[in-house]
């Protein structure tokens, strides 16, 4: 098995690009804590969670339980909508270090470009998805900004965007002094985001995948990628699974990727790289293509109100 790649991020951190993602963890701590801690033990050293999944403390205590020292190891952190005014994403920060038990957070992301009524920090205070919320419209460049300065303090290393279009990081750049190192979006072979990848890749901006086999819990949706004939070919072709295949179709893109499972033999086999050759990681594309479908919507999610994506 080859080592799993890193690139290098605009801030000059190192980002692996096989993760392992925590997001709905349902509050089950004790499943989360053990997958977790087993997921360090199968050599994973990149790590997501956002204070809404709930899952920042038990991770936390994975880590610490661990024979991994915490300088080894990535973790990604997201900043809530209700903490958009720029007087609550310190104290929100600071309540992500508390559960991840650190004293810094490799990456934070500012969730969604959407901000909600603050209503307190408490997890039963908080908006949550699969409700009718009125957004307050906090200016995305204010957030940053307030976020810019957790660099400065020395809490944060990197900062960057999740569920950003095209236009919405443009505004970032021409308007912020520190440019984001990563934006995190949707992508699997029925929405390769091509127009995304190639505007991050000329401005130094990294990706990272989530829902790369095309399946969210939330919305129940299950995209059948994984069936299609050229990735069972390709399968066969490289000796892996369907869901190795896809997973280092994103890889072999540039970007990184974050599969969740708690499943031990999935934890292992997902971390598992392997090159492709470039015609077969185009014809896994072609193949989305013909039945292009986006799986996790902001209107769906958070109301009529909240719309961020066109398609």
């Amino acid at each position: 098995m080859s080592p799993v790649p890193s690139v290098k991020l605009n801030s000059g951190y190192d980002f692996p690009l096989i993760g392992y993602g925590t997001f709905n963890g349902d509050g089950a701590f004790e499943q989360v804590y053990k997958s977790s801690k087993y997921a360090l033990e199968c050599g994973y050293r990149h790590f997501d969670t956002a204070y809404i999944y709930a899952t920042e403390e038990a991770l936390g205590n994975a880590i610490k339980d661990s024979n991994v020292d915490r300088q080894d190891v990535f973790i990604t952190t997201k900043l809530w909508n209700d903490f958009h005014e720029p007087q609550h994403v310190r104290p929100a920060l600071d309540r992500s270090l508390k559960y991840l038990q650190t004293d810094y957070i490799d990456l934070y992301l500012m969730h969604w470009p959407l901000s909600f009524e603050f209503k307190g920090y408490e997890f039963n205070e908080v908006n949550t998805p699969i409700l009718q919320i009125k957004p307050t419209n906090v200016p995305i460049v204010d957030t940053w900004r307030a976020m810019e300065k957790l660099v400065k303090d020395g809490v944060v290393r990197s900062i960057g965007a999740s569920n950003f279009t095209i236009p919405m990081l443009q505004d970032i750049l021409d308007h912020c002094e520190i440019p984001p190192a990563v934006n995190q979006i949707e992508m699997h072979p029925n929405l390769p985001q091509e127009e995304l990848l190639e505007f991050c890749n000329s401005k130094g901006i990294k990706l990272t995948a989530f829902s790369p086999l095309g399946n969210f819990a939330i919305t129940k949706k299950t995209l059948k990628i994984l069936d299609a004939p050229v990735v069972q070919e390709l399968a066969t072709k490289y000796n892996k699974t369907p869901i190795q295949v896809l997973l280092n179709w994103g890889v072999n893109r540039g970007y990184a990727v974050i599969p969740k499972s708690v499943t031990p033999s999935r934890i292992k086999d997902n971390l598992v790289y392997f090159e492709m050759d470039k015609k077969d990681v185009d014809a896994i594309t072609e193949a989305g293509l013909k039945a292009k479908a986006r799986i996790f919507n902001s209107t769906y999610l958070f109301g009529e109100e909240c719309t961020v994506f066109s398609d």
